[in-house]
């Protein structure tokens, strides 16, 4: 196992987990077979991470050889972990076609617990040390969410590589029953018919918003996928909304990230 230059810090950290290390490798392991029961059992948690400028692989390594070992002693699963592709509005703009801000130095991942007890009791030896550690630029965004009723059982994508669309749907808890009503009565269909894979449908447990993760081929299909889309998705809206009226009032603008999987993301 490779040494990572890690801070005062993180050395007691690695001593800290230092027994469970030899139970996780470097490569992604093969994620549990789930039914769509199992998956609503679960409570899941969109974690994101900042990393300050060029530290972001060790970061990612931090992540990979310490805390994955002790969250997985501690019953959490983990279902996925990448890097930014293309960044949020609110991650900072893209110049020349470049990301800038925050999107370079950010890390995705999102694991599952059995309940929100269980992920406290997880979480609390080691989240203080990284919501302090020296590696990252602001403290970590943390998010607990439930799967849908209309959220398909938890499965990796087709064999390949793939490029990932994380949409998170700022409603506020007002509009988030017609975000819902929207996806079940045929937006979710749609997704589906024109290529994209849903990984899984997510609703925030503090009913701030609506999230859920894509699978695509790569970057060109994804945008061929949304292109398309719109054919359908334009009729459809126009039937929504003569049936359910649309809130009134300012909506946050959504946070929509593309993500590269990392090597040991158990779906890539």
């Amino acid at each position: 196992m490779r040494v990572s230059p890690f801070s005062a810090a993180h050395l007691a950290l690695a001593i800290l987990f230092a027994p469970a290390l030899a139970t996780i490798s470097g490569n992604a392991q093969t994620p549990p077979a789930t039914t769509a029961a199992t998956t609503a059992a679960k409570l899941f948690e969109l974690r994101i991470y900042t990393s300050i400028p060029g530290k972001l692989d060790l970061l990612l390594d931090s992540f990979r050889d310490q805390a994955l070992p002790i969250l997985s002693k501690n019953g959490v699963e983990n279902i996925f972990d990448a890097t930014v592709l293309e960044g949020a509005r609110i991650d900072g703009p893209a110049t020349g076609g470049a990301q800038t801000g925050d999107a370079p130095n950010m890390f995705v991942a999102i694991l599952a617990h059995r309940d929100r007890t269980a992920a406290d009791r997880a979480w609390y030896a080691i989240d203080g040390a990284w919501q302090s550690s020296p590696l990252l630029a602001k403290p970590v965004f943390s998010i607990f969410m439930s799967a849908t009723d209309f959220s398909p059982a938890l499965a990796p994508p087709a064999p390949g590589t793939h490029v990932f669309e994380l949409r998170k749907y700022n409603t506020g808890p007002d509009a988030l029953p017609r975000t819902l009503d929207q996806f079940r009565s045929g937006l979710a269909a749609i997704i589906a018919k024109n290529g994209m894979t849903p990984i899984a449908y997510w609703t925030a447990d503090n009913r701030s918003s609506f999230i859920y993760l894509l699978a695509h081929k790569d970057r060109e299909t994804a945008r061929a996928s949304w292109a398309s889309f719109v054919t359908d998705y334009r009729p459809f809206m126009a039937e929504f909304n003569a049936r359910v009226p649309a809130p009134t009032g300012p909506r946050t603008p959504d946070d929509n990230r593309f993500l590269v999987p990392t090597a040991f993301s158990p779906r890539r």
